[in-house]
């Protein structure tokens, strides 16, 4: 049996989209394909497809939570500093 050279790096990429898919995004950083390596054959490039697919949906929830997240809080309401300013303060001990 040969020496798999991307089986490795693909098993590497998979376990860190799965970590980024339950929540742990910092797993992607810092990852570069290999550039000394052969090109993949169908079966290898079928899983990277697979992967690459994973990857796209994770980014496309992470868009539609930003994106609600965002409507939520532009919803909120907020607060109006002017009309706190603008009644004169009440004191109750006042010397007339």
């Amino acid at each position: 049996m040969a020496w798999d050279p991307w089986g490795p790096v693909l098993d590497d990429l998979e376990t860190r989209v799965v970590a980024a898919e339950t929540g742990d995004l910092s797993a992607l950083e810092g990852w570069d394909p290999p550039t000394s390596v052969r090109p993949m054959d169908d079966e290898e490039l079928h899983r990277a497809n697979g992967i690459l697919g994973r990857q796209r949906s994770l980014l496309s929830r992470l868009r539609a939570e930003r994106e609600e997240v965002a409507r939520s809080l532009a919803a909120t309401r907020r607060p109006n500093p002017r009309r706190a300013l603008s009644s004169a303060p009440v004191y109750i001990d006042r010397l007339g």
